[in-house]
């Protein structure tokens, strides 16, 4: 398809593809052995693996933030070149493992990207925003408090809620559920699988908990190199 048509055309996301990856470290260890990742939506795959194996890797390398070599990644029928992995980003959107903020407050860190030149006319809903706060237990905050007070744990459900109102067809989590407590990892896990299966949407996370595991859809294990 010529790069050229309307990203309008990706609307309804028919599948993922991205692949063979192959990535060394800058170790020298080759972390991913021509892996391929295949999806079609709805669908919330956990992705397990040793300490160490490469699924932060893994991750990196499908939304383009490493150097990996990946020969083609492709949404439904459209191809996403090297030059276009700014646009590949805006789709294929990873939250990362230290759930990092921008300074400001929480409404700054929820609105910043539908400023981007890639937000393909996104509206920041604020009434969306309350009321993933609310689900995840941060509605007493406000949206004016600023972050920079919050811990580990109140940070990665933050981070949870501006990848879900950013809404991209294909969400990438990195122990998104690091540091809560038993009873909200539930909500925030019940909060992925249903937007996977609403949108639909593809969803991957990396997770160690085998209690999620079995809630998933997908369970693909990460070990020398290999998905398996």
């Amino acid at each position: 398809m010529d790069e050229t048509q309307s990203s309008k055309e990706d609307t309804g996301l028919k599948g993922l593809y991205c692949g063979p990856i192959d990535f060394t470290d800058p170790m020298g260890r080759r972390l991913l052995r021509g892996v391929s990742v295949s999806f079609t939506p709805p669908t919330l795959c956990v992705i397990t693996g040793p300490s160490g194996s490469g699924k932060t890797s893994l991750l990196r390398a499908i939304s383009g933030l490493n150097k990996a070599h990946v020969p083609e990644r492709r949404l439904g029928n459209r191809t996403y070149s090297d030059r276009r992995l700014p646009e590949w980003r805006s789709r294929v959107t990873l939250l990362l493992q230290d759930a990092p903020c921008i300074e400001g407050t929480i409404r700054e860190n929820l609105a910043f990207a539908f400023s981007f030149k890639n937000a393909l006319n996104k509206e920041f809903s604020e009434k969306e925003a309350c009321e993933l706060l609310k689900r995840v237990g941060l509605d007493h905050f406000g949206l004016d408090h600023p972050v920079n007070g919050l811990s580990g744990g109140e940070r990665h459900r933050l981070s949870l809620v501006r990848g879900l109102l950013w809404a991209p067809p294909v969400l990438l989590a990195d122990e998104p559920l690091s540091g809560l407590e038993p009873e909200l990892a539930q909500v925030c896990f019940e909060l992925l699988y249903e937007y996977s299966h609403k949108r639909p949407a593809v969803v991957i996370c990396v997770l160690h908990q085998e209690r999620f595991a079995r809630q998933a859809d997908t369970v693909l294990r990460l070990k020398d190199g290999t998905l398996h």
